[in-house]
């Protein structure tokens, strides 16, 4: 058995994530610690999952323990029957995995004074041992099981987590998931038990399916702590029938529960590791089952307990992970260290001084999980919570009451944002207190674990999208967010190949990471004929540029996808009874969009724009004027090109109609003194014969080169790639059409209006010429067309006449289309 320091384990690069689950919980050994530890070696998106009755004891015994909990790292409570037992360190990167499974919890005694016992399973993409696949399957079974715990959470910071996970640990998500054992290199077996605790078989069963009808000479059971009537014991001996049954003990502290040996007359007892260091309490669990051909090993979080293993006819109540080797026959022993030539006399047994695992009776009501996002408090309750109806969130700046949303959860605002770590329980309606959890700050979270990616534009999405940052302030950043070259491309499409090579797909000359696209807008939009016109309800997107998503979230928060409510900041939600409202725009005033009747837009409450000193406003007027000519010479260099343009153009084109329109609508407000004036980046219209910054010459000249192009050009989006895989329009696709209609529809209202009418002539002719190149994609559904745009339009505060007014250019530009 070769000794592994887990300490030492942590100190290598390489891994972007971790997920440690555990039952004890140690809040200062692993916030002290361990998670110093992993953030000093790159590890920054980091989640420990532990038993909720343990983390409450842990809360009431050491609350100061948790300094960085929800802040640093996400601290979710897991709530199962009996007890969340798995011990299991899982590590990410973008190219390599590793997983530790065994019996030591994230405590100093589990990482330091106990004997335990671990497996660890590594794959790294530029290794090969022979056993690397295998490995994979592992990494990926371990993440799999996990993944239904932080799945179910339902808290906006995880699922950030995981969606950092997906993007930037792609090859986990390529890995085929194991449903039986895998055959190593030598010719053993290897696999994950995993109990989840849902009610259905128990590891039992599986113990007895992997044996089979082998007979089974000898059963040998290393377990600290045993069920109080031996049940676990009893079923596993009547199961596998074993000739011989050995318990393997401290030689030096041979505890056991005595007043049950009556029950077990059979079997003997060997003491084990009567070493120097024979003191240290054994809280390693293995079970060695020996047949004639081989030898099956099970060693991991399971005791020798009924609530761990299940019954034939009782499932588990315990969350267990364990590893199965099946190894030639008289291995198993000395794969683990044992040798129990050193037997123990019954009448040398001594009563257990530490207490039984077993799911203490009595333990406060788990509440489920709270998060915040600035003021702003989401509870989601346990599933025994029964009636959540009338709770009130209590913390010791006081008592307040929850209010139900629409995602059937319960929200608050504090009247002042909250200090961490924050500590809180529920009052239920009838006066009963919950369990304690540890708040999750969504905010400090994401800026905690960032991601891969451009540091200086995850910075800025998160300062706009989580603080309520100034939109507008992203135009700085535009020459980032459209540095995209050819040669760029080129390079990642390259790396994709040999990435694919590096997994052994495809064949000399075919690679099955290579994308299958449609053959333009066209081919998509006749392979969609059969499909109802879009609604903008697709939750997929035609690229994966991580970047690009969350700009695109940013641009479109609160706006499109309004069915979905897992892709919406709970702190857009209003309370059920409320004003009817719908969600905001993330601003840090959300304008609420109103009433359909006019496509979604109503009069908007006052705002509180941010001020600006004179040079802080045409700075910023300058950097928008910048971004715009920075997105011309980008799409410039795209139309040069010869390769197709990159799948995110689509939210980079939404990125600047949407900058474009709040620079001609929504001031700079300059303060000097007691004086207030007010200053426009972009005009909606020319004046004074200045062209360059009249929103509907600069929009329609963008537009024009992006659907139309011309003689010696095709249009750019005639070019993009769509993924065959798609089987609805992709939702970036249809915010694309939506937006560049609603821009051109404000270029023509705005000129209409105008003194300038033959100006206005040529922009409308423009306008009509690029609104049918729209139509060359799949077709909008008109309702949830107009449905959007009246969201865009109270995004900005716009008032519900002038949306009125925007939506009469619609039908005026349609109608000028049909007849031509």
């Amino acid at each position: 058995m070769n000794s592994i320091s887990l300490f030492k384990d942590l100190a290598r690069t390489g891994f972007h994530t971790s997920i440690v689950t555990t039952y004890s919980v140690d809040a200062a050994f692993y916030d002290g610690s361990l998670h110093h530890r992993l953030r000093a070696y790159g590890s920054d998106n980091n989640i420990l999952m532990a038993d909720a009755n343990m983390l409450q004891r842990a809360i009431t015994e050491t609350p100061e323990s948790f300094g960085r909990a929800g802040t640093a790292y996400a601290l979710l409570p897991i709530s199962v029957p009996g007890a969340f037992h798995p011990k299991i360190s899982i590590r990410l990167g973008s190219d390599a995995g590793c997983v530790v499974v065994g019996s030591a919890n994230a405590t100093a005694a589990g990482w330091g004074r106990n004997r335990e016992i671990v497996g660890r399973f590594e794959w790294w993409r530029k290794r090969s041992d022979g056993d690397e696949d295998a490995n994979r399957q592992l990494i990926r079974k371990a993440f799999d099981y996990v993944s239904k715990w932080l799945g179910d959470a339902g808290l906006e910071a995880v699922k950030r987590k995981l969606d950092l996970i997906e993007r930037d640990a792609t090859w986990l998500f390529e890995t085929e998931v194991n449903e039986g054992p895998v055959e190593l290199s030598d010719g053993t077996l290897i696999d994950l038990l995993c109990e989840d605790a849902s009610g259905g078989p128990g590891m039992l069963s599986r113990i007895v399916d992997l044996v089979g009808s082998a007979s089974v000479t000898r059963l040998v059971v290393l377990s600290p702590y045993w069920d109080a009537k031996l049940e676990g014991l009893l079923g596993l001996i009547d199961a596998l029938k074993p000739n011989e049954t050995a318990i393997a003990l401290s030689a030096q502290k041979p505890e056991f529960p005595v007043d049950q040996l009556q029950r077990i007359p059979q079997v003997s007892f060997a003491g084990v590791f009567d070493g120097n260091d024979g003191a240290r309490f054994i809280h390693a669990k293995a079970f060695v089952i020996e047949t004639e051909e081989w030898d099956h090993v099970i060693y991991g979080s399971a005791n020798c307990s009924d609530d761990a293993l299940g019954l034939a006819d009782l499932a588990a109540r315990n969350a267990e992970c364990s590893v199965y080797r099946r190894l030639p026959a008289g291995s198993g022993l000395e794969l683990l260290g044992l040798d129990l030539s050193s037997t123990i006399d019954r009448s040398d047994l001594m009563e257990p001084t530490k207490e039984l695992l077993e799911a203490k009776p009595g333990a406060p009501l788990p509440l489920g999980t709270i998060e915040a996002a600035g003021s702003s408090l989401r509870w989601v309750p346990s599933k025994r919570i029964t009636d959540p109806e009338g709770a009130a969130l209590v913390i010791p700046e006081g008592e307040f009451a929850f209010s139900p949303v629409r995602s059937g959860n319960y929200a608050l605002d504090l009247p002042v944002k909250p200090r961490f770590p924050l500590i809180a329980r529920i009052r239920l309606n009838n006066g009963a207190l919950t369990s304690a959890v540890i708040v999750n700050d969504a905010v400090s979270l994401t800026h905690a674990a960032p991601g891969l990616g451009d540091k200086r534009l995850r910075s800025a999405f998160a300062k706009v999208e989580l603080e309520g940052g100034d939109f507008l302030e992203l135009a700085s950043l535009a020459a980032i967010i459209f540095s995209e070259t050819p040669e760029s491309r080129r390079k990642a499409a390259k790396a994709v190949k040999s990435i694919g090579r590096a997994h052994g797909k495809g064949t000399e000359g075919e690679d099955e990471h290579v994308v299958y696209d449609y053959d333009s807008p066209e081919a998509f939009r006749e392979a969609m004929s059969a499909s109802a016109p879009s609604k903008g309800d697709s939750s997929r997107l035609n690229f994966d540029d991580p970047d690009a998503v969350n700009l695109l979230r940013i641009i479109l928060r609160g706006i499109g996808q309004a069915d979905n409510e897992d892709d919406a900041l709970y702190r857009d939600e209003v309370p059920e009874g409320g004003d009817g409202n719908d969600e905001g725009d993330g601003n840090t005033n959300s304008d609420p969009p109103g009433d359909q009747d006019n496509g979604g837009a109503q009069d908007a409450p006052p705002r509180e724009p941010r001020t600006y000193r004179r040079d802080e406003a045409e700075r910023q007027s300058l950097d928008i004027l910048k971004a715009v000519d920075c997105f011309e010479a980008y799409i410039a260099r795209l139309v040069a090109d010869e390769t197709p343009p990159p799948r995110k153009l689509t939210a980079e084109v939404c990125f600047i109609l949407r900058l474009m329109v709040e620079a001609c609508r929504r001031p700079l407000v300059v303060k000097e003194g007691d004086k207030k004036d007010e200053l426009f980046a972009l005009d909606l219209v020319p004046k004074q014969h200045d062209r360059d910054r009249a929103f509907a010459v600069r929009v329609g000249r963008i537009l024009q080169r992006l659907w139309q192009g011309n003689k010696s050009e095709p249009s750019l989006l005639s070019r993009i790639s769509i993924g065959q895989h798609q089987t609805e329009m992709p939702f970036d696709c249809f915010a694309l059409v939506a937006l560049t209609r609603w821009a051109l529809a404000r270029s023509v209202m705005a000129m209409t209006s105008s003194k300038q009418a033959e100006l206005a002539g040529f922009v409308t002719k423009g306008a009509i010429a690029i609104w049918k190149a729209t139509q060359a994609w799949p077709r909008l559904d008109p309702e949830a067309e107009l449905e959007f745009v009246g969201k865009l339009d109270a995004a900005l505060g716009i008032k519900a006449d002038e949306t009125d007014n925007l939506l009469r250019h619609y039908v005026e530009l349609n109608q000028q289309l049909e007849s031509r």
